[in-house]
């Protein structure tokens, strides 16, 4: 790691004391690298921590102007934290370098990488991607946006990292090397970040800057390199597909059957793509089927990502609050596709300034009701013609259930961040399962 000598000699500035930043810190300082920490909160997170182990770093805690990010020859930036905010900005123009953990990561790291980005679904696709790798029994790293973080991960020695990279993370990335990388969606997301959909999508495509096969989804224009031709993904049509040989389907690759699709033990077309995506992916490791079909036998999903809760008198409870966007609740309801009109929805929160209108017709098609809270709630009632604007969850799911017969579904899924009412989207699951396992019927 000779260039982290090279930092030694450089005035370098955290920006953000959160997680992602505490991250930051205690790796440099573990490489003898002092850095100026600076957060726009008068008290943030990790300020307790930098006070008691690492007293020896200047802080500056509040209005960023007066924290002289433009004195800085680098800047290591929380990506919560957008390049446009003024004294960011101020910054970039006067020459100073801002980059994040995921490019400080890229500049040290010699372990080969595969990286998925996306608007929904890259949690599956790492986590299941981790478990093939393990059952092929490789020592492998998972991190980025989900597990460890990132630059902790060059700690140990690997064989093969796994990245979850956002778009908020590829804005500071410029020379992360991936033998493969995959944008799995885009939909619309952060636009209250974003200047437009285009600059969304352009974070999105920087994933594909240094990479050795590239992996994208057929049926979604938006996730095609600009400069690479790459490997595609389709349900229906992809060089990664599902046929159906003598009435069996089959997860297939350039016309060759693989694995059957009963393998999966997850449900729903949306994961038989992600396990195409992660055939995909890892086709450069030639790994042996029997690897895959561990991995994809065993891996039951993640936690709040249409996770089934419980049924009560024939009505099942799905917890989907992992589904922060609108293209993550098309998706869920899609994964139900045999539950058409029989669906009870709960969505709401903070909708990012997101458009809402390709909901109608998914709405109208599989639900039976809406059910919409937080403070973006209201927004959603023209979509349904049985919407209803609730307090919170726990009327929600108290009318749902009321109304609810045998065969519906009652789906939390809200298209929405968790934020205006919750602390993330993983209390907002459980406050739901809690709800869904109190009820009296």
């Amino acid at each position: 790691m000779q260039y982290l000598d090279e930092l030694k000699d450089k005035k370098i500035t955290v920006l953000g004391l959160g997680v992602t930043g505490l991250g930051i810190v205690r790796f440099l300082l573990s490489h003898q690298v002092t850095p100026k920490v600076v957060d726009s909160r008068a008290v943030p997170p990790g300020a307790d921590w930098l006070a008691d182990n690492a007293p020896e770093c200047e802080a500056v805690f509040g209005p960023l102007a007066e924290a002289g990010l433009s004195y800085a020859d680098m800047v290591i930036i929380s990506p919560g934290i957008a390049l446009y905010e003024s004294s960011v900005a101020h910054a970039i123009a006067a020459g100073v370098e801002v980059i994040g953990d995921i490019e400080l990561f890229a500049r040290l790291n010699n372990t080969p990488v595969v990286a998925v980005t996306g608007s929904n679904g890259k949690s599956t696709v790492v986590s299941l991607a981790t478990e093939v790798f393990k059952a092929a029994g490789l020592h492998v790293g998972l991190g980025g946006n989900i597990g460890t973080s990132v630059l902790a991960l060059l700690d140990t020695t690997y064989d093969v990292v796994v990245l979850e990279l956002s778009s908020f993370q590829l804005e500071t990335t410029a020379s992360l090397e991936c033998r493969s990388a995959m944008i799995l969606n885009v939909t619309e997301d952060h636009m209250d970040r974003y200047p437009n959909f285009a600059g969304y999508c352009a974070a999105k495509q920087r994933i594909y800057k240094h990479v050795e096969h590239v992996v994208f989804n057929a049926d979604d224009a938006l996730t095609l390199s600009n400069d690479h031709k790459g490997t595609s993904v389709s349900i229906d049509g992809g060089d990664y597909s599902i046929a159906t040989v003598n009435g069996v389907a089959q997860f297939s690759a350039h016309g060759k059957t693989l694995l059957p699709v009963s393998t999966l033990n997850m449900l729903g077309r949306h994961n038989q793509f992600n396990a195409l995506a992660v055939l995909a992916l890892l086709a450069p490791f030639n790994l042996s089927m029997n690897a895959f079909a561990s991995a994809f036998s065993t891996f039951k999903g993640l936690e709040h990502r249409c996770q089934l809760v419980t049924e009560y008198n024939g009505v099942r409870y799905f917890n989907d609050s992992k589904a922060t966007n609108v293209g993550a609740t098309v998706a869920a309801l899609e994964s139900l596709h045999n539950e058409q009109g029989k669906i009870l929805l709960i969505l709401g929160g903070d909708a990012k300034g997101a458009d809402l209108q390709p909901l109608m017709a998914p709405l109208q098609k599989y639900c039976k009701a809406i059910f919409c809270f937080g403070k973006d709630g209201a927004q959603f009632l023209r979509l349904h013609e049985q919407a209803n604007l609730v307090s919170g969850l726990d009327e929600a799911v108290h009318k749902a259930s009321s109304i609810a017969s045998d065969g519906d579904s009652i789906l939390l899924a809200p298209a929405c961040a968790s934020i205006d009412m919750y602390p993330n989207y993983m209390v907002r699951g459980e406050a739901f399962c809690k709800l869904v396992m109190e009820l009296d019927v």
